[in-house]
């Protein structure tokens, strides 16, 4: 019984508190621009990440990356190893987790 008085409480409050933000303009403003913010950043971010693979790919042709990635003379090469290796494979990812493919 008690947690069903918690639970109707809590829906309760819940209700009372999205309808009172709902019509609040200022809690709608604030909303606003930081939905706008985050975006702005995350386009943002998205540029950084992707100049800093073009830094990295660019570094690894001109042979400042540690090892090599593909296939050279039709032997497999392995992937890349030390801090280019790892600097090549967290951009890649972080450029997969903001949509850039």
């Amino acid at each position: 019984m008690n947690q069903f008085i918690a639970r109707v409480a809590n829906w309760l409050a819940n209700e009372v508190i999205v309808k009172s933000l709902v019509k609040n303009k200022s809690f709608q403003n604030m909303a606003l621009r930081t939905h706008l913010r985050v975006e702005k950043n995350k386009e943002a971010v998205k540029e950084a990440m992707d100049e800093a693979a073009q830094a990295v790919e660019q570094a690894h042709r001109t042979g400042i990356g540690e090892g090599g990635a593909g296939v050279k003379g039709g032997i497999r090469q392995p992937p890349p190893t030390g801090l280019g290796g790892f600097i090549q494979a967290f951009v890649k990812e972080v450029k997969k987790d903001f949509g850039g493919g």
